[in-house]
């Protein structure tokens, strides 16, 4: 699926999905009303994802208490939701202004994808920029310089030679400029985790009192870091696993279960959640499909002999 909204696009959704969330939560709405929410959360995508935006800022369970009453015209196509708690008014006034700064993700963004929406973007130099699902970048190429900002999620970038112009990406507090032609960058937990596909990439990260490490990445290996802990050390991976996700496919090779669903959350329209930390480490392995999420939860539930609470496919809890 393609994205073809505009920035003022996006301030109009943001500000609808304000506006429902209120009126929502005031305990004053109609059953029409009800009705018109449905509809509105059906017509568009980026509607869904700009409302569930707004219930992750309030730490996603805790902004959900009971279920929005759907009428039965309408259930067979729309998910029944979840009323929010009341909060206060102060904090409400805080979300509006959160909403409407000039600092919020998506406004910042030239490019950005919903959940299970992945993009190929041709940059103006000839650059490709190829978005993974749930991800956004800011995108600033002249006569005088290639600046991006991988602002959440994950790319890959295939870089157009140009040596007065060095192509330079920015994410987590560092800088990846490119010495050759494509390079991977996922955004996960505060940290950037940076693969090269072809050529070698310089990574300068910012540190503590203006100081800046720098190091050097070859082709085949991967670095990751952070503001707080500077450059990892270097690994050697398989180019073909780290981009797996472009063409449609889920590598999980001894990683543990809640950074796997994790991942899973970037291609599901909704929230699966580990409800049991002690099942968190338990160690996955296999290939999946990106475009079946809840197929692959049923995969880790048998193998792992596990078993899930589902209050409906939106919220899903994986326990013993």
């Amino acid at each position: 699926m393609k994205s073809t909204s505009t920035a003022t696009d996006n301030v109009a959704i943001k500000a609808a999905a304000n506006a429902w969330w209120l009126k929502l939560d005031s305990d004053e709405v109609s059953t029409e009303e009800r009705i018109e929410f449905a509809h509105w959360l059906d017509a568009d995508p980026q509607h869904r994802q700009a409302f569930d935006a707004i219930c992750a800022l309030w730490n996603e369970l805790d902004a959900i208490k009971h279920r929005i009453a759907m009428p039965e015209i309408i259930a067979p196509k729309t998910p029944l939701f979840h009323r929010l708690w009341a909060v206060p008014t102060l904090a409400m006034c805080c979300l509006a202004l959160w909403l409407f700064s000039p600092l919020p993700m998506l406004l910042r963004a030239d490019f950005h994808t919903g959940y299970d929406e992945m993009r190929d973007i041709r940059l103006s130099d000839g650059s490709v920029a190829h978005l993974n699902s749930n991800s956004a970048l800011a995108v600033r190429i002249d006569g005088n310089q290639r600046q991006l900002t991988l602002l959440q999620g994950e790319a890959w970038f295939e870089v157009s030679p140009d040596a007065t112009r060095p192509f330079q990406v920015h994410a987590e507090h560092g800088t990846v400029t490119a010495l050759g032609t494509a390079f991977n960058i996922r955004l996960r937990n505060s940290q950037a985790e940076v693969s090269v596909t072809q050529h070698s990439v310089a990574i300068d990260v910012e540190q503590a009192e203006g100081h800046t490490q720098h190091a050097v990445v070859g082709e085949g290996r991967q670095l990751v870091y952070s503001k707080p802990t500077g450059l990892g050390s270097v690994k050697t991976i398989d180019s073909r696993t780290v981009t797996a996700w472009q063409r449609g496919k889920l590598v999980f090779q001894d990683q543990p279960l809640g950074e796997v669903m994790a991942e899973l959350n970037r291609y599901h329209r909704g929230y699966l959640l580990i409800s049991d930390d002690s099942i968190a480490q338990r160690r996955v392995n296999g290939v999946f499909r990106t475009d079946q999420p809840l197929a692959v939860l049923g995969a880790l539930e048998s193998s792992l002999q596990l078993h899930s609470t589902r209050i409906n496919d939106y919220l899903i809890f994986l326990h013993r």
